[in-house]
């Protein structure tokens, strides 16, 4: 892996990554509002969004693998010249995530609402926590579509689209925060479950915006989908394949996050508070390397399907250079500056001062993240879904969880060294994805 940029390369990555990093840079500050919103509501509420968050996107996140299945497939037939083969991937992608999404809205709101008690001890914490979560899974069946969407138009190259459906709809999370956090123009004040409510209500727009524009766009006539004689069982089956082993690594991995978050809890309020910034801090900052890995699997699947299975490898080094360069010049502001960077989501100057060496961790590891998310969400598009979820699972349970409970319960070492434990998880499961995307057996594989 050279160090230097290839201009050839970076410009065809970042013409498909910039729209996708920009549509997630609205996106997480969608999340990012949502907690300087309710962080002015006090530490309490904090924890509880930021709990809340983390375990709605754990679900939410784990059914999100259809992305990865339509898009894998989406950009095979694509590469292969075959545009209604690729049609056919949306239709059926759109029917599983109608009879996911709906099985999340109407049963696993309530479920998890239910179950908030598992993750906290603190009673406050619950109690807002809980509201937040259901109104927040509510949106699942939208959430869902617009997944199933999102992954055939960055398969085609088209990530445009998903950019301006995430922008319409953050700038009205943005007002319906405003008005439902805080009870505002005569609605009731929801504080914490008013930012889930807004949430759900934006990606409900967001999901009719999404339909709108592409029933508009003239590749319906070269694609051919939205039609019902696209339904196919075998193409289900085979985006079933990839997206169950995607979605496992992100439940397992979000499990993780979870647990991790639950051990600190038991800390401490203010540490779980802290710990909420510093996610949510570190959710800017992977921002690039999530964009480039999209772009990534894209091209590479793409060029996997024209027979060219060099360049794939090619654009897959390219993306993971550009991801080091960008995320570790994030790193070293984490670095720097911590204190003013936590400033921006609380005045509270306990969680300020617990906040600053678990930042200054998260930006040295930065360049290990930044390879870690590109080249696994790489092999995905070429579709080694099975193995990086077998990856996720020794690294993620076979060390971060224990050893996160090791240092917490055991050795009592408090909040800077379960973070330690973090980054050092980080750097392992970097490490490992890249020496496999180095093997490069991933060329050999048929989807």
């Amino acid at each position: 892996m050279r160090l230097l940029l290839r201009r050839d390369l970076s410009g065809d990555v970042w013409k498909l990554a910039g729209p996708i990093v920009l549509g997630m840079i609205s996106q997480t500050l969608m999340n990012v509002i949502d907690t300087a919103m309710v962080g002015r509501l006090g530490a309490v509420a904090l924890a509880a969004t930021g709990l809340g968050g983390l375990l709605s996107w754990m679900i939410l996140g784990s059914l999100g693998g259809l992305n990865i299945g339509v898009q894998t497939v989406t950009a095979r037939r694509f590469g292969e010249g075959n545009n209604r083969e690729a049609g056919k991937v949306l239709d059926n992608g759109l029917l599983i995530a109608l009879i996911i999404g709906t099985v999340c809205t109407l049963f696993i709101s309530h479920g998890m609402s239910g179950l908030f008690r598992i993750f906290s001890d603190d009673r406050a914490v619950v109690a807002a926590g809980s509201g937040y979560i259901y109104y927040r899974l509510l949106s699942g069946l939208p959430f869902m579509i617009i997944t199933a969407q999102r992954g055939f138009f960055n398969g085609i190259s088209r990530t445009r689209l998903h950019m301006l459906v995430v922008l319409v709809s953050n700038v009205l999370n943005v007002i319906l925060n405003y008005l439902l956090i805080f009870g505002k123009f005569g609605l009731p004040r929801m504080e914490a479950p008013g930012a889930g409510l807004a949430t759900t209500l934006a990606n409900v727009v967001g999901c009719l915006l999404f339909i709108y524009i592409s029933t508009r766009q003239h590749r319906r006539k070269l694609f051919g989908y939205y039609n019902p004689s696209n339904l196919d069982l075998n193409v289900c089956r085979g985006i079933i394949r990839l997206a169950v082993p995607s979605g496992l690594q992100v439940l397992l991995a979000m499990t993780g996050y979870a647990a991790f978050n639950a051990f600190i809890a038991r800390i401490g309020t203010i540490e779980l508070a802290t710990t909420n910034v510093c996610i949510t801090v570190w959710s800017l900052a992977f921002l690039p390397g999530a964009g480039l890995g999209i772009s990534a699997a894209s091209l590479i699947g793409q060029k996997l399907g024209e027979g060219l299975p060099d360049r794939a490898e090619e654009f897959g080094w390219e993306s993971a250079r550009l991801g080091i360069l960008t995320m570790g010049a994030i790193g070293l502001m984490f670095i720097i500056i911590p204190e003013q960077i936590f400033r921006i989501f609380t005045d509270d100057s306990a969680v300020i001062a617990a906040g600053r060496i678990p930042l200054r961790i998260l930006g040295c590891i930065q360049i290990f993240d930044a390879t870690g998310m590109v080249l696994s969400q790489a092999l995905q598009g070429a579709g080694m879904n099975r193995w990086v979820l077998m990856a996720e699972v020794v690294v993620n349970w076979g060390f971060f969880i224990p050893g996160t409970f090791l240092v917490v319960f055991v050795f009592k070492l408090g909040l800077n060294a379960a973070w330690a434990v973090l980054a050092v998880y980080l750097i392992i499961f970097g490490l490992v994805v890249t020496m496999k995307f180095a093997g490069g057996k991933w060329k050999e594989v048929k989807v």
